[in-house]
């Protein structure tokens, strides 16, 4: 994108927000994102790549809004409309690139993947608050509707099926052979999970550093750690809301490792999830398998992106834990883990 300093990014949210304070910019893959800190509040001014298109970022906007009504118990971001009564303004940059521009209450607290790194803190109260703040987010966006709702994501795990000529590129034998088995069993189900199961438009993304802890996790005396915001709706699209609660698994288990510390993290994350959106038998049935599609889909992602970048040894690196846990997962015995997931009930 454009060089924009962070005093040219300022100088546009007095413009158009009459906000004025500190800035500085926080790391983005592909946007540019500033903090902005007043003695009243703190925000943050995203100037979206190019590529993004203004019903991509109206969806995101649309469905904080929509949230702000529906899940006010949690520290969601909030939308901060224009002086001109916008809360989406366009940008043309000087190499006359269009970018669109949004200002965002800015979410205060910790990352999940550093919380979950702290042993001293009562890990299986924040596994459980985990599954609870998605339930409320997935419980708040039941009814929301976008024109956007049905747009190709790349994340969205309908494209599996279309990443499976990436598995020849899997050079362990065992890991093939285990993509191929789960990768076709969702491609076999997922037509008819779609018309029996309740679809909705999901976060998508609710990764460890996507979910925000409350800020008084750093209070020594507060050993009881609660998720209270989750941040990044870039990837929302609509698919089976159960989906939502598989992907925040998928992460979670990134920091546990133990056959028992596993079974242990999901139960709490579904009793949590269960406590605020109740799920029916049929949706608990297929969670084991959404979880098994979502780690393929990591895999697969991540191979295609090894494959076309070999020199970024980073990507295979990143992919160890998701590795580890597919397989672990698939050694598990599958009845028992059903079992463990219909105790909720």
């Amino acid at each position: 994108m454009q060089t924009i300093t962070p005093a040219q990014a300022l100088a546009l949210v007095e413009k158009h927000w009459q906000i004025t304070g500190t800035v500085k910019e926080l790391p983005s893959y592909a946007d540019r994102n500033f903090k902005i800190q007043t003695p009243q509040a703190n925000y943050v001014f995203k100037i979206a790549n190019p590529n993004w298109s203004y019903a991509d970022l109206d969806i995101e906007n649309a469905a904080l809004l929509h949230l702000a009504k529906t899940c006010s118990d949690l520290a969601l971001p909030q939308v901060m409309v224009s002086h001109s009564g916008l809360h989406i303004l366009p940008l043309t940059t000087a190499d006359g690139q269009l970018c669109h521009m949004r200002l965002l209450s800015f979410v205060e607290g910790d990352i999940y993947a550093n919380v979950a790194k702290r042993k001293e803190l009562d890990q299986q109260t924040l596994q459980t608050s985990l599954g609870v703040a998605i339930g409320k987010l997935d419980r708040g966006l039941q009814d929301f509707e976008h024109p956007s709702m049905d747009r190709y994501v790349d994340w969205s795990i309908s494209n599996l099926p279309a990443l499976r000529d990436e598995i020849a590129y899997i050079e362990e034998h065992d890991l093939r052979e285990l993509v191929t088995r789960h990768t076709n069993y969702f491609a076999e189900h997922e037509a008819t999970w779609k018309q029996s199961l309740p679809m909705s438009v999901i976060h998508n993304d609710a990764n460890d550093f996507n979910v925000i802890v409350a800020a008084d996790v750093n209070n020594n005396t507060n050993t009881q750690p609660r998720v209270n915001a989750i941040i990044d709706f870039g990837d929302m699209c609509r698919h089976l809301r159960i989906v939502d609660l598989a992907i925040t698994i998928v992460y979670a288990l990134q920091h546990v490792e133990e056959d028992a510390e596993v079974r242990n993290c999901i139960l709490a994350i579904l009793r949590g999830y269960q406590s605020q959106y109740p799920l029916t038998e049929a949706e608990i049935r297929v969670l084991y398998q959404l979880i098994m599609a979502r780690l393929c889909q990591s895999i697969l992602m991540a191979t295609r992106a090894y494959r076309r970048n070999p020199d970024n040894d980073y990507i295979l690196v990143s992919q160890t834990g998701v590795r580890r846990l597919i397989r672990q997962l698939d050694a598990m015995n599958y009845q028992e883990l059903q079992h463990l997931f219909l105790s909720v009930l």
